[in-house]
């Protein structure tokens, strides 16, 4: 696979308390990876840096747990997923009008 690919979160829970909710993933969402690596501190897993978010300032964080995500194989299920982001965006905003 070639850098760059999207990924889909599939687990946002236990983070640490170290890094802020704004630079945490969100279950539900599509990311960019832009870099791999071997995570030596967490015994050699797999770690994603994201083009929509970013660990700067969270040492010794750098990377995200791979197994956070579902990587996305193909153009078409891509569609979908974001098909249904956006739905789920757009019964948001409808819900919030509403109150």
């Amino acid at each position: 696979m070639e850098i760059p690919f999207k990924v889909y979160c599939i687990n946002d829970s236990h983070r640490p308390n170290e890094i802020p909710t704004s630079k945490w993933v969100k279950v539900g969402n599509l990311y960019t990876v832009t870099n791999v690596a071997r995570l030596n501190i967490q015994d050699g897993k797999l770690g994603f840096k994201l083009a929509e978010v970013s660990l700067q300032g969270c040492y010794p964080y750098e990377f995200y747990a791979a197994n956070r995500f579902a990587i996305i194989a193909d153009s078409r299920t891509l569609t979908e997923i974001e098909l249904s982001i956006l739905l789920r965006e757009a019964i948001e905003e409808e819900n919030q009008v509403k109150l």
